[in-house]
């Protein structure tokens, strides 16, 4: 017979996780339908303009996170926030807090993750469960109507947007990369002008 304490920790870890897992799906959605149609207006044209912009093609990874100021991250606190607020109005004040602490956690680790991705020797690399999701995301910059979501990749198995990574291809700049790849860190970089026509590119990504 499960205790007090028993119910109360299992209810702890069901709200965090439902958290999280809502955070990821929204994540996903967000990604899919407001970044990459026009139907997003800024976030779509940031999305695009500067995150595709800097990162396509084979040209994944950077030094350092390339962000010209005008990230998305804000547009992505509107709807948290919604979420958070009406969350305050259905659970109890214990669950509440697991309930703000977990999103907010994760909604931290999807900015982060996202943007070690693109930093060539990521201390992440070291870990192969981010070394497949890494492989993933570049897959999704190579091919854009696929491959939305940033740490739980089966949101696109449900979705039927998943695509998983060539056989024979691997990211030279990615955090799996040998030593002597990773090395050579200029070949691996971007060019320093941004794509003319980044929005007419993207269309051209997603039909392939």
């Amino acid at each position: 017979m499960w205790t007090s304490t028993s119910t109360d920790v299992f209810q702890h870890a069901l709200t965090a996780m439902s958290a999280h897992f809502l955070m990821s799906l929204g994540q996903t959605l967000f990604h899919r339908y407001l970044g990459h149609w026009r139907l997003g207006g800024r976030f779509f044209k940031n999305h695009i303009q500067f995150h595709h912009g800097h990162y396509y093609g084979d040209h994944v990874v950077s030094t350092h996170y390339l962000d010209d100021g005008d990230n998305n991250t804000l547009f992505f606190l509107a709807p948290v926030a919604v979420v958070v607020g009406l969350s305050y109005l259905f659970l109890r004040l214990d669950l509440f807090m697991v309930h703000l602490a977990a999103m907010s956690l994760s909604f931290y680790g999807h900015v982060y993750v996202d943007k070690q991705y693109h930093v060539a020797e990521s201390w992440l690399g070291r870990f192969s469960w981010f070394r497949r999701r890494q492989q993933l995301h570049f897959v999704h910059h190579r091919h854009a109507n696929c491959n939305f979501a940033v740490i739980n990749y089966f949101w696109d198995r449900l979705l039927g947007t998943y695509r998983c990574v060539e056989p024979t291809r691997q990211t030279a700049g990615s955090s799996a990369a040998t030593p002597t790849a990773a090395a050579n860190i200029r070949d691996l970089l971007p060019p320093p002008q941004r794509l003319r026509n980044p929005i007419t590119t993207i269309a051209a990504l997603q039909n392939s």
